[in-house]
């Protein structure tokens, strides 16, 4: 059996990426409601 040096692998990057979809999704989310109320 082969021993893993690393027990906890780095995810910053995950993390990152994450953030960066859910901001992105957040940021549509608001300018499509804004579209929406503008109409009305």
């Amino acid at each position: 059996m082969s021993k893993k040096k690393e027990k906890n692998p780095d995810l910053k990057g995950t993390l990152y990426s994450v953030g960066f979809v859910g901001l992105f999704i957040l940021v549509s989310w608001f300018m499509a409601f804004y579209l929406f109320i503008d109409r009305f």
